[in-house]
């Protein structure tokens, strides 16, 4: 033993020195190689930029995500990378060193309308949900399909007040017989811990009723703000209501100017 590690032993008997020592150094080489390495990346996080490491796993919609040493990463952020939204769905506690995740892609923006008559939108994971209970049941012969939909989105105060019996407009964008779900299993306790997480929320798919906004993919939205009626085009050049009158306005306030104009000249 040196005169240098003698040094160190007797700085601290319990050996804390010794091991803050050690994890400094760690830190300094891991910061050191993760930038250099093919897995370092620029991302945003809750729209606040952070570099990390985004390594591969057998599923090309999952990802792990690690943290330099010094800083951490929030469970039930919201990663932007590699023109996708990712949500981080689970953080390990042992952050000593740095912190690890891991992150899976969102493949749909889920809208609804708050109690207050916001309209609130959050990026979420949505799969399919028959895993979560049989699929089917059976009824004397016949063997009737249950649809069901698992949704993940981040804990926020906004997600917090989602519950049972709400509605959703969830389909694709490009569809035109749009599918509801109504939430039949609030699941708020799926990965939450210290406060942070994503909740997990079982849902049935319902009929869409004529308080849906199809276009706007929101449910019940006109129990909340007026339908606004669209002017009915014209028969016969099948030019709508409001350009006519347009035209006819702008044609009466030229005329007007002509008069007036003649008025001065006279």
């Amino acid at each position: 033993m040196g005169a240098w590690d003698r040094y160190r032993a007797r700085l601290n008997v319990d050996g804390e020195v010794e091991r803050q020592y050690l994890m400094k150094g760690t830190q300094d080489y891991i910061a050191r190689g993760l930038t250099e390495n093919l897995s370092y990346q620029h991302v945003k996080i809750n729209d606040a930029p952070q570099d990390v490491a985004v390594i591969d796993t057998t599923a090309f919609d999952e990802k792990k995500i690690c943290s330099l040493p010094g800083e951490t990463l929030e469970h039930g952020g919201l990663v932007y990378w590699s023109d996708s939204y990712w949500l981080i769905t689970a953080i390990d506690a042992h952050d000593d060193v740095y912190t690890r995740g891991k992150m899976t892609r969102c493949n749909y923006k889920l809208k609804w309308i708050d109690k207050k008559g916001n309209i609130i939108s959050r990026w979420a994971i949505v799969v399919d949900g028959t895993k979560y209970l049989i699929g089917e049941r059976s009824e004397d012969i016949i063997t009737v399909g249950d649809a069901r939909i698992a949704v993940t989105v981040g804990k926020d105060p906004d997600t917090s007040q989602l519950s049972r019996g709400m509605r959703f407009l969830i389909d694709d964008m490009d569809s035109e017989d749009v599918l509801c779900y109504k939430i039949s299993k609030p699941n708020k306790l799926f990965n939450v811990y210290n406060g942070k997480g994503v909740f997990r929320f079982i849902m049935n798919e319902v009929n869409v009723t004529d308080n849906d906004n199809i276009e706007k993919r929101i449910a019940d939205y006109y129990s909340w703000y007026p339908r606004v009626e669209e002017p009915v085009p014209d028969e016969q050049t099948g030019e709508p209501f409001r350009q006519i009158k347009a035209r006819a306005e702008e044609q009466e306030a030229t005329k007007a100017e002509r008069i007036e104009g003649t008025k001065r000249w006279l």
